[in-house]
């Protein structure tokens, strides 16, 4: 009797011990088949920000083809435009393949701004949206240049800035206020606002 007791609870526990090595093994295919359909979401977001910004970067380069600038807005040596970037920059790779490139006779290069000051040393500026507590300052500091001030800020061309990127039906397109270009000195080509929705201050 007592070698059938000891049998049934050494069954008993093969049971229990079978069970919980099947919980973890669904708990392991569980995870991974989670993990499985995270990764091509994840990779998907991924890589649609990275396109954005891919689009985006070809816009700045494309811009330097559609506007003039004064005279002026250029260093007397060097034949350089330089794109400079205030906040951090949300590019990634996708800018830095314009470093060197030419265009209109000209030499692109990139400016990571931290300090205010050598915001004179640029042709174009890109105000990253982690700087909208600071926008005012930024384009008070930049009404006397002669530089494309370019953002991703809500109301950003509204405020006297001059190229606002926006999101419409999933595509990046981009706004454009003449008056602040003007005020600017820069002359924007009538092909580059047939494109762009045209906002006023």
């Amino acid at each position: 009797m007592r070698s059938n007791q000891n049998a049934s609870r050494h069954n008993q526990r093969a049971i229990l011990l079978n069970l919980a090595s099947l919980r973890c093994a669904c708990g392991f295919l569980l995870l991974a088949f989670l993990a499985a359909l995270a990764s091509p979401f994840q990779a998907r977001a991924e890589s649609a920000m990275q396109r954005e910004y891919e689009i985006k970067a070809a816009y700045l380069y494309n811009f330097i083809n559609y506007i003039e600038w004064p005279e002026n807005a250029f260093p007397a040596t060097g034949g350089t435009i330089t794109i400079g970037i205030v906040g951090q920059s949300p590019f990634g790779a996708a800018l830095e393949v314009l470093n060197g490139k030419q265009v209109k006779g000209r030499t692109v290069a990139l400016k990571q701004i931290t300090d205010t000051k050598d915001l004179d040393q640029c042709q174009i500026v890109f105000i990253n949206s982690s700087e909208k507590d600071h926008l005012p300052g930024l384009l008070e500091k930049l009404k006397d240049s002669p530089a494309l001030t370019v953002s991703e800020i809500d109301g950003f061309a509204q405020q006297g800035g001059v190229i606002n990127f926006i999101s419409e039906h999933n595509k990046v397109r981009f706004e454009i206020n003449p008056d602040a270009a003007h005020r600017l000195g820069l002359n924007i080509s009538s092909e580059l606002l047939k494109l762009a929705k045209v906002v006023k201050s």
